[in-house]
């Protein structure tokens, strides 16, 4: 049995601890800085963004959903668009029909004369492609039979050598007529008769249908032009010949291509065609799929009545090398508009040369404001 002082010792060291305040326990570590990555998971598209240092708002709509662009992605810019080639389109000084300024030098009309017939000319390049022609039947269309055909020579020949030679006859018969009405068309009956020699005897109009008479009358005396072979005896046919327009309109006689008594400004002759701009370089521009290297020039020749009427836009004294573009720029033409000229009707030429840095011309030099300023 223990003694009373060990008793009352143990008793007084119990209530020593138990009166002492309890030791707090020590704080949790603290989180890893860079926490180790989840094998399996899959970051974001913003997690991506922030990884990369990329920028873009869009990146998810080009990337696709929980993607970067790839450019992007690498650090690089946006790619940029290729602006193409450097495209010209330079507008000569405009003048009035047959009233051209003349160089001021013998040496200077001698380079005049050189630059316009390389201009005039122009080149296509090294070809990508088979240009594409133009578009539809421009020319008039012409139909040439002759019937009962007796005598010498048998009919295959005579209406081989007519077909052959009297449609251009027919075409600028119709010319009489076809500037004043563009829908013009009919058939023309008559008589021929070939010599033995092969020339043509007579041909005698006998009716039509052509609301124009002078067209018809100059359709069947225009076959007396032809040559047809010799034969032993003489040839007698009766002909027919139909006439109508094609899918371009037919410009005037030459006779009747005259300047007119009207009179328009320089300026707004230029202003006239400049507005027409985009649509030119359009035409031009859609040619580079096949012949990037096109150059040249175009001689645009318009008729602006005395109500201030365009009624005439032609391709005249140059030779585009590219007809189909011509004939664009041609029906961009027809579309423009001009003021209403003092004094009468007028004819009048505006040139442009159109130009790529593809082309291996040298640049046309561009306009001056004294190039298109009235004569004082």
């Amino acid at each position: 049995m223990p003694s009373l002082d060990r008793v009352w010792l143990g008793l007084l060291a119990a209530g020593l601890l138990a009166g002492c305040p309890s030791r707090p326990a020590p704080p949790p570590p603290a989180p890893s800085a860079t926490p180790a990555p989840t094998p399996t998971s899959t970051p974001s598209s913003s997690a991506l963004g922030a990884l990369t240092g990329v920028v873009n708002p869009s990146a998810s709509a080009v990337a696709g959903e929980g993607g970067a662009p790839p450019d992007a992605a690498e650090g690089g810019a946006p790619p940029v668009e290729d602006p193409g080639p450097e495209v010209v389109l330079y507008i000569e000084t405009p003048y009035k029909l047959e009233e051209r300024p003349p160089p001021t030098s013998q040496q200077a009309y001698k380079d005049d004369i050189m630059d316009r017939r390389k201009w005039n000319s122009g080149g296509m390049g090294e070809l990508l492609d088979k240009p594409p022609g133009v578009e539809g039947h421009p020319d008039p269309r012409v139909i040439v039979n002759l019937d009962d055909v007796s005598g010498g020579l048998e009919e295959k020949t005579l209406v081989r050598v007519a077909r052959q030679y009297h449609w251009i006859n027919v075409v600028r018969c119709y010319r009489l007529g076809a500037y004043k009405d563009p829908y013009l068309r009919g058939w023309t009956k008559g008589k021929l008769v070939v010599a033995t020699n092969g020339r043509v005897k007579k041909a005698t109009f006998e009716s039509t249908d052509l609301k124009d008479e002078e067209v018809a009358k100059c359709v069947i005396d225009k076959l007396r032009t032809i040559e047809f072979p010799p034969a032993k005896q003489e040839t007698r046919a009766a002909v027919s010949v139909r006439v109508g327009p094609g899918d371009e309109p037919m410009p005037p006689p030459k006779d009747l291509i005259v300047p007119g008594d009207g009179i328009l400004s320089l300026a707004a002759m230029r202003d006239g065609v400049r507005a027409g701009e985009e649509a030119i370089l359009k035409c031009y521009r859609d040619a580079f799929t096949y012949a990037p290297g096109l150059w040249g020039r175009i001689i645009l020749r318009f008729h602006v009545t005395k109500h201030g009427k365009l009624d005439e836009a032609f391709e005249a004294g140059s030779r585009f090398p590219d007809a189909h573009v011509a004939q664009c720029v041609v029906h961009a033409a027809r579309e423009l508009k001009f003021p209403r000229p003092d004094g009468g009707d007028v004819r009048f030429v505006v040139p442009i040369r159109l130009w790529n840095d593809q082309t291996g011309v040298e640049r046309p030099d561009p306009p001056r404001d004294r190039d298109i300023a009235d004569p004082p």
